[in-house]
């Protein structure tokens, strides 16, 4: 792992947004709040393989997850994602680790020089992130996020 890199959260890909919490909080792990805004979806606008696209995800972050790490799930609502083909490919499961850098640009630079090509990319009032074709290699993909407006705790 990269020492500028903090390891922030494991994220699964969902169909079902209820059910999946439902579950989970019988193993102990939980609340699972809606990360920004409501649980009526997070509209987003980026990239996806390189094209520019719009889309709308369901995110929730789960208190008490793996190792004390939180779990984030993700149900896709709207639009064309990598979460997609995630869950045609693979079913629900373990989509990505996320990393909190400080300058985004420069470690998508560093990915890009490692073979890493960025995947799906995003941004809101309070974060940007990038997601890179790790998964060849780790069986993960990986994702690095840069909080806006303040450096990383």
């Amino acid at each position: 792992m990269h020492r500028n890199w903090k390891f922030v959260h494991v994220a699964m890909v969902v169909k079902d947004m209820e059910k999946s919490i439902r579950y989970f909080e019988t193993l102990g792990v939980g609340p699972f709040k809606p990360f920004i805004g409501g649980a009526e979806g997070i509209p987003v606008t980026g990239t996806v393989r390189g094209r520019k696209v719009d889309y709308d995800m369901d995110l929730r972050m789960g208190e008490g997850g793996m190792g004390g790490a939180p779990i984030e799930l993700i149900q896709p609502l709207k639009g064309r994602t990598i979460y997609d083909e995630f869950l045609e490919e693979k079913g629900e499961g373990v989509h990505h680790l996320c990393f909190i850098v400080e300058d985004l640009d420069k470690e998508t630079a560093k990915m890009a020089k490692k073979g890493y090509k960025v995947l799906q990319t995003g941004a809101t009032s309070g974060a940007k992130w990038a997601y890179f074709d790790t998964d060849r290699d780790g069986g993960v993909v990986t994702e690095l996020a840069q909080p806006l407006g303040k450096p990383p705790a």
